[in-house]
């Protein structure tokens, strides 16, 4: 006998899922996984990173997100090329998505900072056990059966600039758009071309004294679905070892996150999204936890990277 499943959370996954379904992987700490949201970023730390990220979205609500991402990129060459590989898992209620997707950019140097454009393609695996649900009426088609591997190829494209102190980038993470049909045989394209999420990242760095910097920036994007948001944060820079940060997501979260580099090759960061939203009281809010190591071709004391 299949186990009850809370109906309200159906609800949510099926708004989020029967419209255009792609979404970009939602993290707090997205500055340091920037491959997740502009394949420009490939090479960009001048080292070969690895970033590992685990997000546990609305604890105690049930069917919540669960999200793991693993990132590798790095310049080659003369490092006018950049390469990179993104894999990722996203689980939320009944549907699961995994992707992979390859990220290349050519970088230049423009004035006082290195200007990249980038392009990314891949694909994702998507799958639904709409089985699992238990409805009130048993003759409802759209749960009729599951959703197995659907295969969906994408591509990516953006830019990105960067110097000592500041950083800018504009990004579409989609370029084909997929649209689930209940009354046809699962995913198709869409003519539509109103959600391919443009966004937009910029940031800076300011010498407050000796060993305190402070990192404010943000993050805007527009979705078709849910419209404009924009992700307001600053970080409190410490001896070039702690960071201490604070967000506001439009409408969303508060964000509060802590990252420790014990070294300069190791960086470790946990964050925690308070919930603002009409869900908040259905749950204990968001967990992030993330690990970067640079394997590095020289470690930069003299030439910390903020970004």
């Amino acid at each position: 006998m299949r186990a009850p499943i809370h109906i309200f959370t159906w609800g949510l996954a099926l708004s989020a899922l029967i419209g255009h379904a792609q979404h970009t992987p939602l993290t707090s700490q997205y500055l340091f996984n920037g491959l997740v949201i502009n394949p420009a970023y490939a090479g960009s730390r001048d080292a070969l990173t690895a970033n590992l990220t685990y997000r546990h979205q609305w604890v105690g609500f049930e069917g919540a997100p669960v999200t793991q991402m693993v990132s590798v990129h790095s310049p080659l060459g003369r490092k006018k090329l950049g390469l990179g590989l993104l894999v990722y898992n996203d689980r939320i209620g009944v549907s699961n998505a995994s992707g992979v997707f390859s990220n290349y950019a050519y970088r230049i140097r423009f004035r006082n900072g290195k200007l990249a454009f980038g392009v990314g393609a891949g694909f994702t695996m998507f799958r639904s056990t709409w089985t699992t649900v238990a409805l009130q009426q048993s003759s409802d088609q759209a749960f009729a059966a599951d959703t197995r591997s659907a295969f969906r190829p994408n591509f990516s494209t953006g830019a990105f600039y960067h110097t000592k102190n500041w950083f800018a980038g504009v990004s579409a993470p989609f370029l084909i758009l997929h649209r689930y049909d209940t009354t046809a045989d699962g995913w198709r394209l869409s003519e539509s071309r109103g959600d391919l999420q443009p966004m937009l990242t910029a940031g800076y760095v300011f010498q407050l004294a000796r060993d305190i910097k402070l990192k404010p920036s943000t993050l805007i994007r527009y979705r078709n679905s849910s419209g404009l948001q924009a992700d307001l944060s600053s970080n409190l820079i410490l001896k070039e070892k702690f960071w201490v940060g604070a967000s506001y997501r439009t409408g969303d979260a508060f964000i509060a996150s802590l990252e420790v580099l014990p070294t300069p090759q190791w960086r470790v960061g946990y964050a925690y999204d308070l919930g603002l939203s009409q869900l908040a009281a259905h749950h204990l809010g968001s967990h992030e936890v993330m690990l970067q190591y640079e394997f590095g071709y020289r470690i930069r004391v003299k030439d910390p990277r903020y970004f």
